[in-house]
């Protein structure tokens, strides 16, 4: 009898010290998403290093819908897209003159618009389609760039 209470004492231990971790996990994870400062740059900044970090910060907000995909969180994924289509729309905004790097620029552009729509329709399937396509559109443009080899 002694050996089944202790069991069943271990066991419930296991299980709420689980919790425990599992909580504290989230906790740390709130304070570091509350931490986490939307990137933005100074609208004189004109150097390279900056460009680099504006496409980092574009290449976050993509994996933050990935990981929203992957875990079916809408609100992530939704607040990642809106924050794409704000850089897409700011002022630092990489552009060439140059005809294919325009096109894939507004393929790009249209394919962020239509992955915002799947998002308002909170249908993941459609979500995963767009950020496909939209993924596709940065392997294409960054490929386009290295082939071009862009002066930055």
């Amino acid at each position: 009898m002694f050996r089944i209470f202790a069991g069943i004492s271990i066991l419930i231990s296991i299980f709420a010290s689980s919790f425990v971790i599992q909580e504290k996990q989230d906790q740390e994870k709130k304070k570091k998403d509350d931490k986490q400062e939307r990137l933005v740059l100074p609208a004189d900044d004109d150097n390279a290093v900056a460009r680099r970090d504006y496409m980092r910060t574009k290449m976050m907000f993509t994996q933050n819908v990935y990981a929203g995909l992957i875990s079916g969180d809408l609100k992530k994924i939704d607040a990642a897209v809106k924050e794409i289509v704000l850089i897409t729309k700011g002022e630092k905004w990489i552009t060439f003159d140059n005809p294919k790097y325009k096109k894939l620029t507004e393929e790009f552009e249209t394919t962020t618009k239509r992955l915002a729509e799947a998002v308002k329709s909170k249908n993941l399937d459609a979500i995963a389609l767009r950020y496909y396509q939209m993924s596709t559109n940065c392997f294409d443009c960054h490929k386009h760039i290295r082939e071009a080899k862009y002066e930055f």
